[in-house]
């Protein structure tokens, strides 16, 4: 009888805590700051070393990556419904932009890149070409 009932006791603890669990992995990450601490003999020097943004979907939108605590690369993201990226922007330190890259897909796989520069000018193309089985 009294293992019959720590059973039951075990089964309601579990049942009661799976939607607390459930709401726990509902949780998004918005964003993510990493920062380093250097030290050099007795000076602490704490620098941030990166940022990272999300979208509601869990994709990147935005990256930045620092030296010394200066902006060092930075990066955004688009995304079609699909969670394709279509668009990638990079800016140099100083915050001009420096590229953006284009990308086409069809049925869920890349088939061309462009490449343009800070003036929207074509850099370069790339295609892909896909053979299935």
């Amino acid at each position: 009888m009294a293992r019959a009932n720590f059973s039951i006791l075990v089964i309601a603890i579990l049942m009661i805590s799976l939607p607390l669990r459930s709401q726990e992995s509902k949780q998004k990450i918005k964003s993510i700051v990493i920062t380093e601490d250097k030290y050099d003999m007795l000076i602490k020097k704490q620098y941030k070393e990166s940022e990272v943004y999300y979208d509601q979907r869990g994709n990147i939108v935005e990256e930045i990556s620092y030296k010394e605590g200066k902006v060092n690369k930075h990066f955004k993201y688009q995304y079609d419904d699909d969670d394709n990226k279509i668009r990638e922007e990079e800016f140099g330190p100083s915050g001009k932009l420096i590229k953006v890259s284009e990308y086409k897909i069809e049925n869920g796989l890349r088939v061309e890149k462009t490449v343009y520069d800070h003036d929207l000018k074509i850099k370069s193309r790339k295609n892909y070409v896909y053979t299935m089985y």
